[in-house]
């Protein structure tokens, strides 16, 4: 029978689940699992040998691993001493491993497994009347999660289990470990069995993520472990849907995956169950960044860049769809893919080709893909139009946009749409994401640019991704990586931003208005003259606050605000302007403001580690920050003469966390 530590783990493992709302249905209601209650143990592989099982060939050896094998990772999640581990002189070894014969009398089969994923080549397989009718087989990971067969369909019929490792070569051996029948699932299961892995992956690491006291509460992150792109991005069915780039198995990048969340509001998110993962019976590796949309037939499309088995995804890359269903839920990958291979280019060769994006112009589709040619000489952005209405027929156009600077080896994240009467483009060269504004010749298939900008000024902001709202609004969110790894989590999305291009061509943002739910009661302070002392500012502190201060230039050589700063006024992360230069926690921007423009405005967002600064609509710095967790006060200062702060209010503000 199980012991209590690890029944307690089973029960907060299913609790996280049905806290984050990761239900398996498209309706998003399951009831709680309760805890089994006549759980018998088939198979807990302690002894010193296989007993009544019989192994075939060397993966296995004589009997079960006691842990971690020569040159094998380590290997986390197995109960007890021993478990069946297929990494017997290393991946090269095959075999297989055969239970004795059983009854099935309980409707649930649960065992935890880990190790390759290699379905039909590397997987544990329910075998009756000699055919396979379940399988299961790894996630890519020494780790070992739960996993749960239903049996009802074969209650009362004689089966046996077979471990299979027939593949030889990289993640060629499996892992398996207290193997159990019983009256209640371990694990819920969700749309198929890589989502399943995936999302009782990401309850595992879900409290350990939650406690960490750094990560931010009122921006849009995955319940655990890494993410980083925003990906298709789409109102659709009444709902705001985002997906992102998302790793289910740990807080560093790796295994691919699109997360999914959806809102009313883009204030508040539902997360819902992983909607793309990488089809490793279909030779996929990952599945990276891309766009959703629909057809003519009313399908809910995501078009996403497929990374192959053992290729670089620098050489070698497809794009494919996922056919969505009616809620852009759980998805099934298109019969054609890839629906955009490289044969489009006949004798060109694109590398890093990747993240496709869908506009339309002059009653045409068209979608641009990011790249280099000649191996990072020339960094591009690639047009295609749609030859039939359903996109699932494209060709090429040609280079929509050639970067002009030399130094720029490649462009990832291409976004391509109209704003009033410009043509945004916005790219992200593995360095600060810009943007050029200019003109389309639908005809030609070119854009001239005529003027350009960064869309954010600081590092840790990368690979933006917008839409068009049902308000006409653009509505965007960038990346926020740079954050310390090893605390279940690691990643999160910008503010919602408002992006419009003032008339003469250059692009401002602004967070968006539904943001201002989130406030609390405001602070506010009355117009200040500033000389060169710090006025520490009373009755307002905090790690998750909204700002908007304006300040009047006068002689001060420098001026502004110190944030998260510590009682004894020594540590602070500073936003500072001193007539041209806006440094905000040391990301430095050029401001040089108008005549026009008397004032500096500032509209800050801390969140725990994520500082956001806007600046009169022209300058955005996004940057992480660790101040000490106590510090928490609240500063305005001038240096090197005076300055006035002409008006000043804070709000504390809520997280966006639907069920707190």
């Amino acid at each position: 029978m199980l012991t209590a530590s690890t029944r307690m783990k089973t029960l907060i493992i299913r609790a996280a689940l049905l806290t984050l709302g990761l239900f398996a249905n498209s309706s998003l209601e399951a009831a709680p699992q309760p805890r089994a209650t006549n759980e018998v143990v088939f198979a807990d592989f302690e002894a010193a040998d296989w007993g009544a099982w019989a192994a075939t060939g060397s993966a296995f050896g004589k009997g079960p691993a006691p842990g971690t094998l020569t040159n094998q990772q380590p290997v986390t999640g197995f109960l007890g001493r021993g478990f069946v581990n297929s990494y017997v002189s290393g991946d090269k070894s095959t075999g297989t491993l055969a239970s004795p014969e059983f009854t099935i009398t309980q409707p649930y089969l649960n065992f935890l497994i880990g190790g390759g994923n290699r379905p039909g080549k590397v997987c544990i397989n329910l075998v009756i009347d000699g055919k396979v009718m379940e399988s299961a087989t790894g996630h890519e990971s020494e780790r070992l999660h739960w996993h749960t067969w239903s049996l009802f369909p074969f209650l009362r019929k004689k089966a046996h289990l077979q471990i299979v490792d027939d593949f030889s070569g990289g993640w060629g051996h499996l892992n398996i470990d207290h193997i159990t029948f019983s009256d209640q699932p371990r694990v819920h299961r969700y749309f198929n069995d890589p989502i399943t892995h995936a999302m009782t992956s990401v309850a595992e690491a879900t409290p350990k993520a939650e406690s960490d006291p750094t990560r931010p509460i009122f921006h849009f992150m995955s319940p655990a472990n890494w993410m980083n792109d925003p990906n298709g991005p789409i109102y659709f069915g009444g709902y705001y849907h985002i997906y992102y780039q998302f790793n289910p198995y740990g807080d560093q990048w790796g295994h691919m995956h699109w997360g999914h969340a959806r809102s009313r509001d883009l204030v508040y998110w539902k997360h819902l169950p992983i909607a793309l993962w990488p089809s490793k019976e279909l030779g996929e590796d990952h599945v990276f960044s891309g766009c959703a949309t629909t057809n003519n037939k009313g399908e809910f499309l995501a078009f996403y860049t497929s990374i192959g088995q053992g290729k670089g995804a620098g050489d070698y890359a497809e794009q494919w769809v996922g056919i969505g269903d009616a809620h852009g839920n759980t998805f099934k990958k298109h019969p054609g893919n890839p629906i955009l291979s490289e044969k489009l280019h006949g004798d060109v060769k694109v590398y890093d080709w990747r993240d496709p994006f869908i506009f339309q112009e002059g009653g045409k589709t068209f979608l641009v893909c990011g790249g280099n040619l000649n191996r990072g000489k020339e960094a591009v952005v690639l047009l295609y139009e749609a030859l039939k209405a359903d996109l699932s027929e494209w060709r090429y156009r040609g280079v929509l946009f050639t970067h002009p600077d030399a130094a720029i080896k490649n462009i990832e994240c291409p976004n391509f749409f109209k704003l009033g009467d410009h043509w945004v483009l916005l790219i992200s060269p593995l360095g600060k994401a810009e943007y050029f504004t200019g003109a389309f010749d639908a005809t030609a298939g070119k854009f001239t640019a005529k003027e350009r900008g960064l869309m954010d000024h600081g590092d840790d902001y990368y690979a933006p991704n917008s839409m068009e709202d049902p308000q006409g609004r653009r509505v965007l969110w960038g990346w926020v990586r740079g954050f310390k790894p090893n605390r279940g989590w690691n990643g999160c999305l910008t503010l919602a931003r408002i992006v419009s291009v003032d008339p003469d061509g250059h692009v401002r943002q602004a967070p968006a208005p539904e943001l201002q739910k989130l406030r609390g009661q405001p602070f506010t302070l009355s117009a200040l003259e500033l000389n060169s002392v710090t006025n520490s500012i009373q009755n307002i502190r905090g790690e998750t606050l909204e700002i908007e201060a304006e300040f009047e230039p006068g002689t001060a050589k420098t001026f502004g605000l110190r944030l998260r700063a510590s009682d004894d006024g020594a540590q602070s992360v500073n936003v500072t302007y001193d007539g041209t230069t806006l440094t905000a926690a040391g990301v430095k921007a050029r401001l040089e403001l108008p005549a026009s423009e008397k004032t500096l405005n500032l509209h800050i967002f801390i969140d725990r580690s994520v500082i956001e600064v806007y600046a009169n609509g022209r300058a955005c710095l996004t940057k992480v920050i660790y101040p000490g967790e106590r510090d928490l006060g609240l500063g305005v200062f001038a240096s090197g003469g005076s300055a006035k702060l002409k008006s000043f209010t804070a709000w504390p503000l809520k997280s966006i966390a639907m069920d707190r």
